[in-house]
């Protein structure tokens, strides 16, 4: 399905769907589309540059009307829904750049396309994407610093009992992404990518839970 095969307007999408992506998705439609509106300049003079209806309407001051209302609005409602399922997707699909377009019925160069042309939506990706970071690193600390619960196996079934695991090649590139000096000589990769023995796991952890206790109390 291309962006032309399901034009539509605002006022035609149920209040409550509508309600639920701009929760998700942190933003209003209706801010998205004044954007887009304030984004015409980007286009050149012609002949039809005033015209409300004309796709080449150039006037952020110009009552969108016709073709050019269908298509302003059709645009803010698809990046809309980007924009949440960017942010919220289901589990399976977190941070899934493909699955949020996809579900917005548009393709991936069009996507990159409205990230030049529009600097509002664009710079709401982005904040998704440190969003994503942030998550990241938070699962990496914890798997590495807090631990993880492994169920025991015994022939095949699952006993009902957890042992704790950490995950030192983690530890190791959470280390070096809040710390250059790990990155150099602290902390040494063997081939099995699995910590040289000789390095003290359990300071290590304590070393990194101090450095984003730092980082946390500075950014506050």
């Amino acid at each position: 399905m291309s962006f032309h095969d399901d034009l539509t307007t605002l006022d035609l999408v149920g209040a409550e769907t509508l309600a639920d992506y701009e929760r998700r998705a942190g933003i209003s439609a209706r801010a998205l589309l004044d954007a887009i509106r304030r984004d015409r300049v980007r286009l050149p003079p012609s002949e039809s540059c005033l015209l409300s209806y004309s796709l080449t309407c150039n006037d952020p001051s110009i009552e969108a009307t016709g073709a050019l209302q269908k298509h302003e609005e059709t645009r803010a409602l698809k990046m809309l829904i980007v924009l949440a399922e960017f942010r919220d997707g289901p589990a399976t699909s977190m941070f899934s750049m493909r699955h949020a377009y996809t579900t917005a019925g548009v393709h991936r160069t069009t996507l990159l396309g409205w990230r030049k042309d529009h600097r509002l939506f664009d710079s709401l990706m982005e904040a998704i994407q440190e969003e994503m970071v942030d998550t990241m690193r938070a699962e990496a600390y914890r798997r590495s610093v807090m631990g993880h619960d492994e169920p025991l196996v015994h022939q095949g079934v699952k006993t009902g009992e957890t042992v704790k695991r950490f995950s030192d090649g983690l530890l190791q590139f959470t280390l070096m992404g809040y710390d250059a000096k790990f990155r150099a000589k602290d902390v040494n990769m063997n081939v099995s990518g699995s910590l040289d023995s000789n390095i003290n796991i359990e300071g290590l952890r304590d070393r990194l839970a101090q450095r984003l206790e730092q980082k946390s109390k500075a950014e506050g």
